[in-house]
């Protein structure tokens, strides 16, 4: 598994800490990485990020909002991976 830095997921998603901050604070991302692993966070929380802030950027969702629809889109995928 691939873990990324701080500064990596800042880099990737073309915005600044702060919003990375904003994520954290709104549990819509966490450092999951364990000790040694050579980053903070994993691919998933990457994706989370990811998606956090296209909602925001493109769609103007607010960040709470995007905390609940972040939640549901991964409650969907789960439930279809059990019924496949």
């Amino acid at each position: 598994m691939t873990f990324y830095t701080r500064k990596q997921l800042v880099e990737m998603l073309d915005t600044d800490e702060g919003f990375l901050v904003s994520l954290e604070r709104e549990e819509i991302i966490e450092i999951d990485a364990p000790s040694g692993a050579g980053g903070e966070f994993s691919e998933r929380m990457l994706e989370r990020a990811r998606v956090a802030h296209n909602l925001v950027a493109d769609l103007d969702v607010n960040l709470p909002g995007a905390a609940i629809i972040v939640r549901l889109r991964e409650e969907v995928a789960e439930l279809r991976r059990r019924l496949a």
